[in-house]
């Protein structure tokens, strides 16, 4: 019974300690002689890129599915693998986990248009306590659901908003950091990614694979390195004062993303 008791009471004391620790909230500081990381991250081989087939509703009015076929296309290149002559991904973002304090985020909404049939950005960044800003620059109706992806492949939902007009801009205040997925759930091809974050250590890779991160505390950290289209991967690395550290990554293994079941 006495062990019982002992149990129970550390239990309710190590309680508050964990429940505080969710609640962290990221600290604002001044960042001086600050270290960095930097980087290229590539594919063990090429990739060839899906072309996506454009279907039309069989419940759509004649004149809708004209219009709807005129503004998409009958198909789009995915752009899903954008790989350089050295086989360096585009699109990846960069995520450096475990950060509870550093320098202030960016105030920038972010623009996601509906444009073509395909959201633009295809991968962005948005900060929390800033905007969404979900344009729609087609001549037909779409809806952008963003929903926030957690493990085992569950969405939950945080913007469902429908556009059905050219030109029509909505805007929504930025409340749910993590992995956002976005979704027309009219046009089943379309899709986008945003990672949504309380502090300014994310980036995405440029048409070389490249990236780098500023103005980190010196410290220990988790970097993830996400993609659609491959198995994402994690780097525990160190970073100390006024210096550089190199985080080169290699994707060895493709995936099928959830957007290709839909269509």
């Amino acid at each position: 019974m006495k062990r019982v008791f002992l149990f129970l009471l550390a239990l309710a004391l190590l309680t508050p300690v964990t429940s505080y620790a969710k609640r962290a909230k990221y600290q604002v500081v001044e960042v001086k002689n600050g270290g960095s990381i930097k980087g290229t991250v590539k594919s063990t081989k090429k990739v060839k890129d899906p072309v996506i087939p454009i279907k039309i509703s069989a419940k759509e009015k004649p004149e809708d599915a004209k219009k709807t076929k005129e503004t998409c296309g009958e198909s789009q290149q995915a752009l899903m693998y954008v790989l350089s002559p050295a086989n360096g991904v585009k699109n990846v973002l960069v995520i450096v986990e475990n950060v509870t304090k550093g320098k202030a985020p960016a105030k920038k909404d972010l623009i996601i248009d509906n444009l073509k049939c395909r959201f633009e950005p295809l991968v962005g960044i948005a900060y929390v306590k800033a905007q969404y800003v979900v344009k729609n620059s087609d001549p037909i109706l779409h809806n952008t659901s963003l929903g926030k992806m957690l493990k085992g492949g569950i969405r939950r939902t945080v913007y469902n908003l429908a556009l059905p007009h050219k030109g029509q801009i909505i805007k929504k205040k930025n409340r749910v950091s993590g992995l956002i997925d976005v979704k027309c759930d009219a046009h089943a091809w379309m899709r986008a990614y945003v990672y949504s974050t309380k502090h300014p250590y994310v980036t995405i890779t440029d048409d070389n694979g490249n990236f780098e991160i500023k103005d980190l505390l010196p410290g220990k950290y988790k970097v993830r390195f996400w993609h659609e289209g491959f198995e994402e991967v994690v780097k525990e690395i160190e970073v100390k004062a006024g210096k550089a550290t190199k985080v080169d990554v290699t994707f060895t293994k493709t995936r099928k993303p959830a957007f290709m079941s839909r269509i």
